[in-house]
């Protein structure tokens, strides 16, 4: 992809977030104009929210939007898991992506970066609603991309990152890689310094990034 020769205009949800506050930093060091939000300003669980959030957007011409919220279930025993929580996961995770992303189409003029994990790409056991909703995001992402190839639809899959979601669920939070190396690589597809293109899964591990390849 080719560097951009202007202040880009992205829209960043999850913003406060770990990965999203430094995916925002990132950009801004990058002289992005960057349109921050997160759960004070949209319920990604609710579907009047988001349209909320979508006729704000639609203020501004787009060239990027990044995905960055998300949710996460503690439990870890699916038989114990209370349904509103199954219910959040998917919402938040994937359908908000789906909806969003419907409502802002014609507003976008280059592409969008959907934050999903390797949990989607290598399941994991302990929290199968929540794979299973991140994988949903990777199938969403590839098959836009396909649907709409004028537009760059790229997932960016991190492994374990020190963040509050990873704190949440497992006591290796400090030992993880920081959030900056996700950022820095969403930062280097927005601004053309990367050799990802549309439809790409990219994995963020050990702060290096690298292609997916199915199998």
């Amino acid at each position: 992809m080719q560097a951009p020769t202007h202040s880009l205009e992205i829209l960043v949800t999850g913003a406060s977030g770990g990965i999203g506050s430094a995916i925002v930093e990132e950009l801004q060091k990058r002289d992005c104009h960057v349109i921050g939000t997160d759960r004070n300003d949209a319920d990604m669980s609710s579907y009047e929210d988001i349209k909320h959030l979508a006729l704000s957007a639609l203020q501004e011409k787009l060239d990027w939007v990044v995905y960055a919220h998300g949710f996460i279930d503690a439990e870890t025993d699916l038989a114990k898991q209370l349904r509103e929580n199954i219910t959040a996961t998917f919402d938040i995770n994937t359908l908000s992506n789906i909806y969003l992303t419907q409502m802002l189409l014609s507003r976008i003029g280059t592409g969008i970066i959907f934050i999903s994990s390797t949990a989607a790409l290598s399941p994991n056991g302990r929290f199968a609603a929540y794979s299973a909703s991140k994988a949903a995001v990777n199938a969403f992402a590839q098959a836009l991309a396909k649907h709409r190839p004028a537009l760059t639809c790229i997932t960016v899959c991190p492994g374990p990152t020190m963040t509050a979601m990873r704190k949440k669920i497992a006591s290796d939070a400090a030992l993880s890689q920081s959030p900056e190396a996700v950022a820095r690589t969403v930062a280097d597809i927005i601004s053309g310094r990367s050799k990802y293109k549309s439809g790409d899964i990219v994995i963020v591990k050990d702060g290096n990034d690298s292609l997916y390849r199915e199998l």
